[in-house]
């Protein structure tokens, strides 16, 4: 077995010691047994790139923060990203919902203990690193974060590392050979952990997994907001499509899947196109307000 030089562990085990920290920290915290605000928080810190040699210490930044400051670095990362990646932000709306919602002194403070608490279990040494093509560390927090009132339906199990790889043939088989240009599909992809695995199959054959349609339903929007977010973690590129859905009583989820997605990039298109035009207009008016300036200070 491969060892890091965090503490010796392999990042199988690092994230592991990650997740119990989080959720400890956030149960101490708030105990509102709620589980999109700590997964909100790991997700978003998941985003951030490890420490810049010639910059300052992300880390040491953001535990220095006050609560409310934080929660606005967070809605600053979400910003960023759903504008990145515009074909998400309906699947990974859960997530972000709470920090538009006018979120409390209290909330801010446990969501800010929480994320402090990750970064002083060493997050950043895993998702800011290639170490994170390994794990799947917000499936970990997920499974460690049910409530007292879960049911079995929302329930998450995160699959060991070296099974998902496994699985991950299993998802290519029937595929060519490098797996690049395919549909891997899972109806229960959770937080996609399969989809993880068999992108580092293709990685090890030498393919790429940017090419592949990486196409996922899960019954929980949690997961599948988690699985939007490692999608970008983990590099399986564009054509990540995503559903919240029943598969035993929606046979035709994918479809569905399909048509969200082209709707959300239809309505993207639509309001950007606006903006240029607003923002055509507004370099017109000053224009025109400019030559007439000009024009009065002729005569």
């Amino acid at each position: 077995m491969t060892t890091s030089a965090s503490g010796g562990r392999e990042p199988g085990q690092h994230a592991a010691a990650i997740a119990e920290t989080v959720a400890t920290a956030w149960n101490r915290s708030n105990g509102s047994g709620r589980r999109d605000v700590p997964l909100s928080v790991v997700a978003a810190l998941s985003l951030l790139g490890q420490r810049d040699p010639d910059g300052p210490y992300p880390a040491g930044q953001i535990r220095a923060q006050s609560p409310q400051e934080f929660v606005q670095l967070l809605r600053d990362l979400y910003t960023v990203l759903v504008n990145k990646r515009v074909d998400l932000i309906h699947v990974i709306y859960p997530l972000m919902a709470w920090l538009f919602d006018e979120p409390g002194a209290e909330l801010q403070r446990a969501a800010h203990d929480t994320a402090c608490a990750a970064l002083r279990a060493g997050q950043l040494g895993v998702t800011g690193t290639r170490r994170r093509y390994s794990v799947d560390l917000l499936g970990m927090v997920l499974s460690l974060l049910k409530s007292a009132n879960a049911t079995s339906a929302n329930a998450q199990i995160s699959t060991p590392g070296p099974l998902t790889v496994a699985l991950g043939e299993v998802l290519l088989s029937g595929t060519s050979s490098s797996g690049e240009h395919t549909t891997v599909s899972d109806p229960a992809v959770g937080t996609g952990g399969m989809f993880r695995g068999a992108a580092e199959a293709m990685r090890r054959r030498g393919a790429d997994p940017t090419t592949v349609t990486w196409l996922g339903a899960d019954i929980d929007e949690l997961a599948i907001a988690a699985c939007a977010i490692n999608s970008v973690v983990w590099g399986l590129g564009p054509r990540v499509v995503l559903c919240v859905a029943n598969v035993l009583t929606e046979p035709d989820w994918a479809a569905r899947a399909q048509a969200q997605r082209a709707e959300v990039l239809d309505l993207a298109g639509a309001v950007r196109r606006g903006k240029m035009a607003v923002d055509a207009l507004r370099t017109a008016q000053q224009l025109v307000d400019r030559l007439a300036e000009e024009d009065t200070e002729t005569t």
